[in-house]
């Protein structure tokens, strides 16, 4: 906050964050202030299009994998024809059928698609500009919107098919529009606010926990002035989520004859992030089956196979989450390790990847490649509880922007971490962080560093907490780099696969899944002693891993070394007695002996 200059006065003269209606602080349309905020915007728009034409052959933009191939598939059966469906919801709709739109636009193009949300980054960039000047004042406002224009996991997440850029624009929207309160505009606000804040919750199901804040946000707000208003501000607050929220609630009760106003994932998630040996990261309920393609199945098929009985979607939910909740009371201090442990993983400056890892792309992106280290959550969660320090006198007015944050980062640790489930976090800590810059620069240039000091001791702190390794991190990029193979190995590209299997056993060569998959690429190209190399590899690193025994088997019977393939077959019906392939192979040669 400038100090002293009327962008941070109320009318009248008295002293607050918010700029109101008609005040200096507004966000006016004067010819600086819209030349600076189109000015951050190009710093954003030049900045995503440049990633993309460096990332525009990277082989997961080509060949898509994970929840990208998911979204994919699922806009291209909307476009085909299926707008309603004949599921329940399993995963958020509204990204998939925004994708299916673009598509029936332009046609199925990635690459087209990839434009839109950097074009959708850029916007979200300049709003969240406009509502830190209305915060804050302005050289605030502009270096909020710059953070966000340059912040590393935000033109990533712009660049692949992914849900997080349509998240972050629409969080930047509602940000915008809760700095707007004039009472002219106090209904339409409201309104607006209940319709982004929904169609944040069919974007990312943990949104729902903003639902009541800002319901009680409106309704201290409106009180504050007159109970008219609050009343009004209420009834559009919820006319406009229930106008969102009502039709997937209709379309889930129609075609499965249960209600939910979103998804019915909340079981297993909960389940994956909560049982007892939970790392807080994802895992699959199955190993190996990590993507969208069999987690709805596989979840159903385990608690079917449990129950014996067929059950429904909201059945098969309830039964994930009584089997965690069951789990939890067996272990309830463990569990509030765990718990603790993924709030920390929350704010941690490593970004945990799904299928694609920015960590990857940075090698084709130059942009992501420098900017990628420096300005990151790392950087970013030290400013912004600067900022929070340096802000604390408003708390009467910033207390819903906490309650925002805390909340989101509880959604987040009460379920498992990855880098797209905490993004939402970004656009509401970088206008935080943007006044720890203002304040401490203005500070050191006026030489006032006492004034501040709290805040940097507060931001070393923090830098000590979030910026402390956590996890395997050699595991994770080598998976991040097998990732990358599996999908030119599915494509048929089978060379250029081995490339990026062998740079995943290099960052981690005691990986068993990346040398797995490395011997099955040497394999398919006749270098049979290399892949008895890498599967031994794997085996060492886990013994239990099934179908390498088998493929082992296989690479040895080729070399002609017979009874050692025997004892890799036996091996791998020993791990799997449903290996009908290894129980035959173990049949014919014991014949041939």
């Amino acid at each position: 906050m400038e100090e002293g200059s009327a962008n941070t006065r109320h009318a009248g003269g008295a002293s607050g964050v918010f700029a109101k209606e008609g005040s200096a602080g507004g966000c006016h349309a004067s010819w600086s202030g819209i030349w600076s905020i189109v000015l951050v915007m190009g710093v954003g728009a030049s900045i995503r299009l440049v990633h993309v034409i460096d990332t525009w052959n990277v082989p997961t933009v080509r060949h898509l994998v994970g929840d990208a191939a998911g979204y994919h598939a699922w806009a291209l059966r909307i476009v085909g024809g299926e707008w309603i469906g004949s599921e329940p919801f399993y995963q958020a709709p509204l990204y998939p059928y925004v994708l299916a739109l673009w598509y029936w636009v332009l046609g199925e193009s990635v690459g087209a698609v990839r434009i839109i949300q950097a074009l959708l980054g850029t916007w979200a960039a300049g709003l969240l500009c406009v509502s830190t000047w209305r915060l804050f004042g302005r050289s605030t406002g502009l270096v909020a919107g710059v953070m966000l224009a340059l912040y590393a996991p935000a033109f990533f997440f712009d660049g692949i098919i992914q849900k997080t850029s349509l998240g972050c624009f629409l969080t930047c929207l509602l940000l915008a529009g809760m700095t707007w309160r004039g009472g002219r505009w106090w209904s339409a606000v409201t309104l607006v606010s209940g319709i982004v804040v929904a169609l944040l919750v069919l974007t990312r199901e943990n949104a729902l926990v903003w639902v009541p804040i800002l319901l009680i946000w409106v309704a201290v707000t409106g009180w504050g002035e007159d109970r008219g208003k609050c009343v009004r501000g209420l009834g559009t607050y919820v006319l406009g989520g229930a106008l969102i929220l009502g039709v997937v609630g209709v379309r889930n009760r129609a075609v499965s004859g249960e209600w939910s106003i979103s998804t019915f994932q909340a079981g297993p998630n909960f389940y994956i992030g909560n049982h007892v040996g939970a790392s807080g990261l994802y895992e699959p309920l199955i190993r190996g089956h990590e993507t969208p393609v069999f987690e709805r199945d596989d979840a159903t098929m385990l608690a079917e196979q449990a129950t014996g009985r067929s059950m429904s979607a909201k059945e098969v939910s309830d039964y994930w989450m009584g089997q965690a909740l069951a789990e939890i009371r067996s272990d309830v201090t463990g569990w509030l390790g765990l718990v603790g442990r993924k709030a920390l993983l929350v704010f941690n400056r490593y970004e945990v990847a799904d299928a694609e890892s920015q960590y990857v792309y940075s090698d084709d992106s130059r942009i992501l490649a420098v900017v990628g280290p420096i300005w990151q959550l790392g950087v970013l969660g030290p400013l912004a509880m600067a900022g929070v320090v340096i802000t604390r006198k408003e708390w009467r007015e910033l207390w819903v922007y906490y309650a925002l944050i805390v909340s989101m980062a509880g959604s987040v640790a009460l379920f498992y971490v990855t880098a797209r489930y905490r993004f939402p976090l970004v656009p509401l800590l970088i206008p935080f962080a943007a006044v720890g810059v203002t304040k401490i620069w203005e500070s050191i240039r006026n030489r006032q560093g006492r004034v501040v000091i709290g805040a940097i001791l507060a931001a070393l702190g923090t830098a000590m907490v979030v910026n402390r390794s956590m996890l395997e991190e050699e595991r994770l990029d080598a998976m991040a780099y097998m990732n990358v193979g599996v999908a030119l190995a599915q494509g048929g590209e089978v060379e250029p696969a081995t490339v990026y299997f062998r740079r995943a056993v290099e960052v981690n060569p005691r990986s068993a899944e990346p040398n797995n998959n490395l011997a099955m690429a040497l394999a398919i190209q006749g270098d049979y002693e290399g892949a008895v190399a890498h599967y031994r590899m794997a085996l060492a690193a886990d013994a239990t891993l099934v179908g390498v025994a088998y493929n082992l088997g296989v690479a040895l019977e080729r070399l002609g070394r017979v009874g050692e393939a025997l004892e890799q077959y036996q091996r791998a019906v020993e791990l799997d007695r449903g290996d009908v392939e290894a129980k035959r192979a173990v049949a014919r040669l014991g014949e041939t002996r």
